[in-house]
Parts: C-alpha cells; sequence; structure tokens
C-alpha cells in the first residue's frame, strides 16, 4: 500500500506539574520487606508550622497491643523515614509526636496499621539492603541505624 498521501496530525501536548504535597495531614507507613518499613507523611503547612515551634519531634513505631517499639527523632521539615530491623510477622503503626513542657511526648498523626510478612523457612537475612537510606547494621554496639530523606537532601 502507498500512504504517501497521508498527513500526519502533530497534537501539542502541554506538560503537567504535580503538586509537591497536597496540603493534607496523612501518615502512612508500608511495608518494603519483612525487616524493613517505609513511612512518609504529608503535613497542612498549618500543621508544619505548628511542629516547628516544637524543640523535639519524634516518630514512634508502635506494635499493636504492645506500644512503643522504637523512636526516632526527626526533624519538621522531613517528609519520610525508612525503619530497618523491624521483626517479620508483627502489625505496626506509626505516630509523629512531639515533646511537651511536661516532658511527655503526644501523638499529633497516626498512620495506618501495615503487617510485616513472616520470612520464608531458609531465606537469607542480611543486614541492610544496601538501598538508599535504608539503613546500615552497626556491628560495634549491635543495632540498626535508620536514615530519613531529610538525611540526604536539603529542602
Amino acid at each position: 500500500m502507498d500512504y504517501s498521501d497521508r498527513k500526519v496530525k502533530v497534537i501539542k501536548m502541554t506538560p503537567i506539574t504535580l503538586p509537591s504535597n497536597y496540603n493534607d495531614n496523612t501518615l502512612v507507613l508500608m511495608v518494603q520487606t519483612p525487616r524493613t518499613l517505609y513511612v512518609y507523611w504529608d503535613l497542612s503547612p498549618s500543621q508544619r508550622e505548628a511542629l516547628a515551634k516544637k524543640k523535639e519531634l519524634q516518630l514512634r513505631l508502635n506494635v499493636v497491643n504492645r506500644g512503643v517499639y522504637r523512636t526516632f527523632d526527626i526533624k519538621h521539615f522531613w517528609d519520610s523515614f525508612y525503619i530497618t530491623g523491624v521483626e517479620p510477622g508483627l502489625d505496626y503503626y506509626c505516630d509523629i509526636s512531639v515533646k511537651e513542657e511536661d516532658d511527655e511526648y503526644y501523638p499529633v498523626i497516626y498512620s495506618n496499621t501495615s503487617s510485616t510478612p513472616q520470612e520464608h523457612p531458609g531465606a537469607e537475612v542480611t543486614a541492610g539492603s544496601n538501598f538508599w537510606g535504608a539503613g546500615d547494621y552497626n556491628t560495634s554496639n549491635g543495632s540498626w541505624i535508620s536514615y530519613s530523606s531529610g538525611t540526604f537532601y536539603n529542602k
């Protein structure tokens, strides 16, 4: 067939820019592996401004029906965090808490609940995943070091 007489129609497309945040107060916990969790949050400008006035903020990882499992000091401008070295087969949720004058931490926002799967028998368990920001295992004192996105860039 001869297509030489056909014209090509050019469609001009305008690029769409996605917003950097949605100005919503949301805290989301997701499972990356049986031993690694990822949490991210989006806070409204007024909520972020209120948290910026607080001296101490914590991201707290909780085990359902057991309470606080681990805590991490965070900065008000961070928006995500990897948590490594968690126990497989448990139900977790997070909260962002502020320290008040009475030296107690009070939750500001809670995440959803996420369940880490059991590891399969014979599966190799490695300390740290070497994934950007996932954290490392400190062999000198036997503890996990987790990193936030704020560790790698400044907003």
